[in-house]
């Protein structure tokens, strides 16, 4: 039986190494979003603490504090704010990231189709001159027996 070569199966590796390396791009935007999450709600979570460690001051104490506190609240919500941006532009990445990862899965499913059944192909095409070599040899031995059947009859 002859060796299956399909010819487009340069192709299929390429794509299969395109996707792979577009999930492994998804999973670093994935951990990139996930990090950024995190350091927003920790300066958040600063910033309702101290807050809270404000109002639980006396009125007197509090008043000089509070001052201070908003001047760093006001620099801190702008942190936040670009904090924020960033997270919008690494989101819009990772959704373009993850249009362009259907498409290299679904380019490399359709030449995965097209290769099996390439090779479906093959395996009959295959199959079909192995049946026409085995009846030609039957007709052969068939031809053979007749001709030694009248060969070694007397007449």
């Amino acid at each position: 039986m002859r060796r299956f070569q399909w010819p487009l199966q340069r192709l299929l590796d390429v794509e299969a190494q395109r996707e792979r390396a577009l999930r492994l791009e998804l999973v670093r935007l994935s951990q990139e979003i996930a990090a950024a999450h995190r350091e927003i709600f920790r300066r958040q979570v600063s910033l309702r603490g101290a807050l809270a460690d404000l109002a639980g001051r006396a009125v007197e104490k509090r008043l000089p504090e509070q001052q201070e506190f908003m001047r760093r609240s006001v620099a801190e919500e702008a942190q936040l704010d670009r904090l924020r941006e960033g997270l919008k532009v690494l989101q819009k990445r990772r959704s373009e990231k993850t249009a362009a990862f259907s498409r290299a899965r679904s380019a490399r499913e359709t030449l995965e189709r097209l290769r099996e059944e390439a090779f479906q192909e093959h395996t009959r095409a295959v199959l079909q001159q192995d049946q026409k070599e085995l009846d030609e040899s039957s007709h052969l031995a068939f031809a053979r027996e007749l001709i030694e059947r009248r060969v070694g009859k007397p007449e």
